[in-house]
């Protein structure tokens, strides 16, 4: 039996810029744009928040979007 969150979006703790999460994915050797970043959010639906000007998304929901795109071989 499935069991549904009870918060059913990210943990203010798992937002972070799109450029802070575009520098973080530079570490990884399998490089992604922010356009790529942007597609993924598009592509899977994420939750975006504005705050201070920046669009800020869940970290993981990204981490998971360039796991695949990686096992893709898209990036």
């Amino acid at each position: 039996m499935a069991i549904e969150p009870l918060v059913p979006y990210s943990q203010p703790s798992d937002l972070m810029p799109l450029r802070e999460i575009h520098d973080l994915l530079k570490r990884t050797g399998h490089v992604a744009s922010l356009r790529d970043i942007k597609n993924w959010i598009r592509k899977d639906e994420l939750d975006t928040i504005r705050y201070r000007g920046n669009v800020h998304v869940s970290y993981s929901d990204i981490l998971l979007a360039h796991r695949d795109a990686v096992l893709a071989g898209d990036i």
